[in-house]
């Protein structure tokens, strides 16, 4: 048995089947079955039933991979403690953001991180918050970039922002003549809401006390940009994060700021406890800290929203 085994058979259950698994780790198909079987013989059980459609772990097979995960991780350790006594960031990032901060913050930074670093080579995925906290859990991820506090004991935040909730009108619904807002004009109707399993529905139920009133039609979406429109074309009202309205907060006069305490939603940096690599962990930081305005960090005055 050896990494190289075990880093074929991780493939493997990630792509579920051969030829995938074999493309994305740089040999031949029959190579990684061959080797997969010879692990599958040392170890003396079937790891993979093979069906036409590919392969599904069997039961034990579960079981050895998710140790091999482990055993591929503080085998990776080892190279990046190595990396961070020398101050380099080098290697791969494995970024998990989710979709309401990553059209808006993630060009802010990612230029300049593969400017400053062209040795790391940076993979980003959008995913829901459950998710990129799982894929954190068992070394998936090497960082997530998501809504906290979170309350995971295997989980360390890092936080980066406290981002202000704004609420966006149209031009005939009574809220657009407002100067301020506060959490109990949410009881108007006509809110636009996210999809359920999105934490920033949660936190904009969590700010209305769940007593937010929804127009005549249904539409839940999973995109801050179409509830924009929403209230644009349809009428009606939605609350947005700052980072989605930056270029016209202050122009925008449909826009409406909440009485102090500001509701904000804490965006972080989150890693596994275990995470090594404190030099690519502050360089992230500094880097996303530097393309956004001060106003927005955290530690400023707010109140902060829960979506768990």
């Amino acid at each position: 048995m050896n990494l190289q085994q075990l880093g074929y058979l991780v493939a493997l259950d990630t792509h579920r089947q051969f030829g995938l698994a074999a493309e994305k780790s740089f040999v031949s198909q029959p190579a990684l079955s061959v080797q997969v079987q010879k692990l599958e013989e040392e170890l003396g059980v079937l790891l993979f039933d093979r069906t036409q459609r590919g392969a599904e772990p069997t039961a034990v097979g579960a079981q050895v991979i998710a140790q091999a995960r482990r055993v591929l991780h503080e085998a990776q350790q080892l190279r990046e403690l190595v990396q961070v006594a020398k101050g380099e960031v080098v290697g791969e990032l494995r970024l998990g953001v989710i979709s309401t901060l990553a059209p808006y913050l993630v060009p802010r930074f990612l230029v300049g991180l593969s400017t400053a670093y062209p040795n790391l080579r940076v993979h980003i995925e959008e995913l829901r918050s459950e998710e990129i906290m799982l894929r954190l859990k068992d070394y998936r991820l090497d960082v997530g970039l998501l809504v906290t506090p979170l309350d995971d004991r295997l989980l360390h935040e890092l936080p980066l922002l406290d981002e202000p909730f704004l609420l966006l009108a149209s031009e005939d619904h009574p809220l657009a003549a407002r100067a301020i807002v506060s959490p109990a004009d949410l009881a108007s109707p006509g809110l636009w809401l996210m999809q359920e399993g999105h934490c920033f529905r949660n936190q904009v139920l969590n700010l209305c006390g769940r007593t937010a009133s929804t127009g005549a039609v249904a539409y839940e979406s999973g995109s801050i940009e179409t509830l924009k429109e929403l209230v644009r074309h349809h009428h009606g009202y939605t609350l947005v994060p700052e980072l989605a309205v930056l270029d016209e907060v202050d122009s925008n006069p449909l826009l409406k700021r909440f009485v102090a305490p500001t509701p904000v939603r804490e965006v972080s940096l989150v890693v596994h406890h275990g995470f090594v690599r404190t030099t690519l962990l502050t360089a992230l930081r500094e880097l996303i800290l530097a393309s956004v305005p001060a106003r927005l960090r955290a530690g400023k005055a707010g109140e902060k929203i829960r979506w768990r």
